[in-house]
Order: structure tokens, then C-alpha cells, then sequence
């Protein structure tokens, strides 16, 4: 069930914002995307709080494509490389996660839940010249429930507000398996007519309840299929749960130093010869993350220490993050809306951060300067490069340097495919949770080298082809061991990763992939499939003069076999183990996406193979992957 008192706040919330809505009066056009009688009015635009860098913004249109209407799961959207539980919202692990990187400063560490999070840095802001509903519904097996309803109008010229509500419920098809997730944010955004002077601001909210089993007690029960009803199967953990509760506001100005008038003819800017000054940007974030992880049976045997209290586990994670952020650049456009030769952009960062374990409380500030520069000497060639550095308490020292080179191979109308260089140097203090954590099953205090990363790659892009490798050399690499505990290991070791991803059209065919081939030289310490591929095949078809659209299709996803890592509730983190093989199992999806109008509707029979593939279906030890099962989804959108 979802959590009653945050129903009575979104209904309330919904209620004030219908009813502003619908007394509002203004003028929903924007200048941005300025109406014109050949323009069509439902076209719906967003972009992100990185909007300060280009001198306009970076807008993208919204996928209202039939592609794709079956990857409802916000894990999935992008990359199938994931190691999951079992249940949508449940735990995850990247597969393939190069190239390393984290954000530079303060970080506690645990990113399991990550994915299932509306972040600042992914939340939508979105141009309308119509008032713009979006509504998802899914229902899966075991009463698997997903609901999204994302809204946007200008109340007021050239002021916008929106919101974004999802939440999803999945019991799972084993004991205590279930996950409840709630995610909201509301937005705010408003631009001055000439746009020298924009605003943007949201506030979010993230709850997540998840059932913790533990994973089954026998995996031969599963494997051998002895028990078909899954409800039976003994798991390791009945009384367990991880929850997560997030609150965040974000807001960022930006103001340009130079008059910029614009022409009557049109909304182009029109730009006198003067010096030209930059755009100055000032951004505000304040988050609160709580963490629990609650058992009422640490006795039962699947701990191996229990440090505070053998009654009840009721560990908390405390962590707020407040920063302050000033940018300077010269946006990336001239006023021929073409690439400045060369585009700067400084800026500095102030951190504070607080974490509350049990009875400790610490307090860390930080300030990080940061340079991009990106030189443009001609049309086919582009520099990016970009360099930070962490003054300050836990992080004091930490810096990264990024460069970044392309090459069009031609002109940028004919030509043969881009060139893609591409290097890494970081050196960064490992996430604080590997040094310092408390719990009542786990607790450690000690001390690791800073990590350090090199990596360079090539990438050849060529329409939607691209295929590339990545080198990398790692020192003082930082893990979980097999008892789920950090160990550093000190001794450098390289990782390889090579990709391709395609999208090939064969008549109304599409075979859209992605592959890659991965190796760790010199250390178990980091365990990875050497093998992951994704392929999706469909066939499009146009029906009723193209009224409607019809898309059959199937999934194939597999990975090789390899000492997948386990999973520790407790600490919400995986680890090494040394026992089991996982992988080289083939997952096979079929579906059917319909499109009619501005409704999409999918049917999917997921993983059908599985009635007569075996029982080998494992992602993380001990926690099989779902059956075969139906899921039916519809998304509608409404322009009025």
C-alpha cells in the first residue's frame, strides 16, 4: 500500500494546482518554440538544469515513438547491463561500468537504489504551447502495478510549472519480496522575454519500502523446479525491509552580462558587434536522504555478527547535502548559432555535507573549483576538456581531468562517420561508506589510499552505429570482500572494455543491439561477465491509411557465466562471493506495441522461455529472476 499521509499531500497538492490551472490566465505560446501557422502546437519540448553552458536551451523532444512503449522499467530505459533481484525496484548492479567515474567531493557511497530515484540532474523541464498530460498505466503478473502521470502548462507568459508522479507496487513471486516506490517532483521555470534573465526550481520527493528476503534458502528447490509455487519456497530473511526516504529543492539563475535585442522579425537573437561579457549563473540544491534498514529477527542466522542489539535491527543513515554554485561562461553559440571557436566555462562549488550514523554526527566543507574549455577551430572538429579540484575535509586533494575529441570524417552533410579520442586521469578518495560505517551487523572504521584511474578509448560513430574500447589502469582499487567488508587491493590492474551498438533497418525490420566484450587483467577483485549482449528485432507497420501502427517484436539478452556478487540487505551494497556461477542464460521477450492516435499500448509475454530453457535464471546469487509472465501497459497523451 502506498503510504496514506503522502496521498492526502499529492491530492492537496493536485487540488491547489487544478485549481490555479484552470483560473489562470496568460499566454501559453512561448518565444522559444513561438507558435506559427505551420507549427504544430502539440509538439512538447524538455531540457535540464545544464541550460547556463549553451546560450540557449538545450532542447529535446519528447518520445511519443511506439519504439520501445514495453521498457517501463526506469532501470531498463537505457541499457539492459544491469544485475537486479528479481523485482522491478528492487536492488540493481551495473554489469559494465566503465569507466569508473563518480562526482567529484563528498559522497557517502550507496547508489543500490539509484536508479528508482528522480534526481536533479534528470528532472524534466518542459516547453509547451499546450497545456500537456502524459498517463502510463501497467499491470503485470503478481499483481504488478506501475502509474505515471507527468503535466506541464504556462500559467502565466512565459511562466511554466509541471509535475512528474510515479509509483509502482510488485509483491515479487516469492515471500517478503515486495518493493513500494513513490517518486514526485514538481517544477517551476520562468524566462524573460529577451531571455537574458531565466529561473528554474524544483522540489522532489523519493520514498521507497522494499522487502528484503535474503534470497531463497535451497537454490536446488528452483533449479530442479521441485516447487512450482514460488510462495512456498523458504527464503532467508521474514521481517526485513530497506527504506528510503528523499526530499530535495533545487533552484538555479542565470543573467547575461550583455544586452542581446532581438529582432522583430523573428526570435533570433540579433547581436551587435561588442564585447561580449558571458552568462553568470548562481544554482542552489539542498537534499535529505534517510536510510533505514529494520529486522526484527537478527537471530535468524543469516548474519554473521550482531554488534548493538539481538532483539531488533533498526539501522538509520542520515546524510544532507546543501550546495552553492557560481558559473561563468561564454555560451557555446555565436550569434550565427554555430560553435564558438573557443568556449570557457569556470566555475566553483561549494559542498557542506552532514552524515549521521547511530550516535555519530560529521560535518564536512568543500569548495571545488572546476574549468571546461571546448575549441571549435573548424565545423568537423571539436576539443572538450574538463578539470576540477576538492579543497576541503574527506575529499582534500581529490581532482579528475576529461578530455574529449571529435572528428567528422568529411563535411557534416557527406561524410564517412566521426572519430571519436577520449581519456581519464582520477584521483579520488574512495566513498565514505567503505571507510566508516556502523550497524548492528556490520561496523568498520579504518582508513584506504586514494584510487586512481587512467583510461583512454577510441570510438567510431557512423548514423547509428557506433563501435569503440576503452583501456583503463586502476590502483588501489576499493571492493567488498566475500565477508561483505572492504578491502582495498594495491596493486595496479587493467580493465578492457570494447562495445557496439547498432540500429540496422532491413525493409520494415529494425535490429537494435547493444554488445560488449570485457576483461579484468591481473585481480579477481573486480568480477565481470566478459560477455553482455541485448538485441531487440521488431517489425513496423502502418495501418488504416496510418491511423494506427502496429510492432511485433522479441528481446534476447544474455551475459556469459561468471562468480557474480551477492547481495547483503543490510548495507544495501554487493559483494564478493566465490561459490556460485551465474550467467549463460539467454532471456527472451516477445511483445506487441500498438499505437493509435496519441495512445500507446504494449502486451508483453516476458522471459516465455522459461518453461522450457531450465531453471538457471539467476542475475545475483540466490535470487532468481521472474517467470514467464503477461504484462499489459497503456500511455496516453492529452494536448488541451
Amino acid at each position: 500500500m502506498l503510504h496514506k499521509e503522502f496521498i492526502k499531500f499529492l491530492l492537496a497538492l493536485l487540488l491547489v494546482l487544478s485549481s490555479l490551472f484552470l483560473h489562470a490566465s496568460g499566454n501559453p505560446a512561448d518565444s522559444l518554440i513561438k507558435s506559427t501557422p505551420k507549427f504544430d502546437s502539440t509538439l512538447v519540448y524538455y531540457f535540464h538544469n545544464d541550460f547556463e553552458k549553451f546560450g540557449r536551451l538545450n532542447l529535446t523532444s519528447a518520445d511519443t515513438a511506439i519504439t520501445g512503449s514495453q521498457n517501463y522499467d526506469p532501470l531498463f530505459r537505457s541499457s539492459r547491463f544491469y544485475a537486479t533481484l528479481g523485482n522491478i525496484g528492487s536492488a540493481s548492479l551495473l554489469l559494465a561500468p566503465f569507466p569508473f567515474t563518480q562526482s567529484s567531493g563528498f559522497n557517502f557511497g550507496i547508489h543500490t537504489f539509484d536508479n528508482y530515484l528522480f534526481q536533479n540532474d534528470s528532472v524534466r523541464y518542459y516547453k509547451v504551447i499546450k497545456d500537456y498530460t502524459e498517463l502510463t498505466y501497467i499491470q503485470g503478473a503478481k499483481k504488478e502495478t506501475y502509474f505515471r502521470v507527468l503535466f506541464s502548462r504556462n500559467v502565466y507568459r512565459a511562466l511554466n510549472i509541471g509535475f512528474d508522479f510515479r509509483a509502482f507496487n510488485s509483491p515479487g513471486a516469492y515471500q517478503k519480496q515486495r518493493t513500494n516506490q513513490i517518486n514526485f517532483y514538481v517544477t517551476a521555470q520562468y524566462f524573460t522575454k529577451d531571455r537574458r534573465y531565466g529561473v528554474i526550481a524544483n522540489f522532489l520527493v523519493n520514498r521507497i519500502r522494499n522487502n528484503e528476503n535474503g534470497g531463497i534458502q535451497d537454490d536446488s528447490i528452483f533449479t530442479e523446479n521441485l516447487e512450482k509455487n514460488r510462495q512456498i519456497i523458504s527464503v532467508n530473511l521474514a521481517s526485513a525491509v530497506n527504506r528510503v526516504r528523499e526530499n530535495g529543492f533545487f533552484m538555479k539563475h542565470y543573467f547575461d552580462l550583455t544586452r542581446h535585442p532581438r529582432s522583430s522579425a523573428d526570435t533570433t537573437l540579433v547581436l551587435k558587434k561588442r564585447t561580449e561579457l558571458g552568462r553568470l549563473s548562481y544554482s542552489f540544491e539542498y537534499n535529505r536522504q534517510v536510510q533505514n534498514y529494520l529486522d526484527g529477527n537478527p537471530k535468524s542466522g543469516f548474519y554473521e555478527n550482531i554488534y548493538l542489539d539481538s532483539l531488533q535491527t533498526t539501522d538509520s543513515i542520515n546524510v544532507i547535502r546543501i550546495t552553492n554554485e557560481v558559473n561563468w561562461t561564454n555560451p557555446s553559440y555565436n550569434k550565427d548559432k554555430k560553435y564558438r571557436l573557443l568556449q570557457l566555462q569556470a566555475r566553483i562549488k561549494q559542498l557542506y555535507s552532514v552524515v549521521s550514523i547511530k550516535e555519530t554526527r560529521k560535518y564536512f566543507l568543500q569548495y571545488i573549483p572546476a574549468v571546461d574549455i571546448s575549441f571549435h577551430p573548424y565545423s568537423s572538429l571539436l576539443l572538450n576538456a574538463h578539470g576540477d579540484y576538492v579543497l576541503g575535509d574527506y575529499n582534500e586533494g581529490d581532482f579528475q581531468l576529461k578530455a574529449n575529441l571529435g572528428q567528422t570524417i568529411g563535411s557534416l552533410k557527406r561524410n564517412a562517420g566521426v572519430i571519436i579520442l577520449n581519456g581519464l586521469f582520477q584521483y579520488q578518495k574512495p566513498e565514505w561508506f567503505y571507510e566508516h560505517y556502523e550497524g548492528n551487523n556490520f561496523k568498520w572504521d579504518t582508513s584506504w589510499n586514494k584510487q586512481s584511474i587512467f583510461a583512454g578509448g577510441f570510438a567510431y560513430r557512423f548514423h547509428k552505429i557506433e563501435a569503440g574500447f576503452n583501456m583503463s589502469r586502476i590502483n588501489h582499487f576499493v571492493y567488498l570482500d566475500t565477508a561483505a567488508i572492504p578491502q582495498q587491493y594495491n596493486t595496479q590492474f587493467g580493465y578492457l572494455y570494447t562495445y557496439l551498438n547498432e540500429e540496422i533497418d532491413l525493409w520494415k525490420f529494425k535490429f537494435k543491439g547493444q554488445f560488449a566484450y570485457q576483461t579484468v587483467q591481473g585481480t579477481n577483485a573486480l568480477r565481470l561477465p566478459a560477455f553482455i549482449g541485448n538485441l531487440t528485432i521488431y517489425f513496423t507497420e502502418e495501418l488504416f491509411h496510418k491511423a494506427a501502427t502496429l510492432q511485433p517484436g522479441i528481446t534476447l539478452f544474455y551475459n556469459s557465466a561468471y562468480a557474480g556478487n551477492g547481495y547483503m540487505p543490510a548495507t544495501r551494497s554487493f559483494y564478493q562471493q566465490d561459490n556460485i556461477q551465474i550467467g549463460n542464460y539467454l532471456y527472451m521477450d516477445i511483445f506487441v506495441n500498438v499505437k493509435i492516435q496519441r495512445a500507446r499500448i504494449f502486451l508483453m509475454y516476458s522471459h516465455f522461455n522459461s518453461s522450457f530453457m531450465g531453471h538457471e535464471y539467476f542475475m545475483v546469487p540466490h535470487y532468481p529472476m521472474q517467470d514467464a509472465g503477461f504484462k499489459f501497459g497503456l500511455n496516453w497523451n492529452f494536448h488541451d
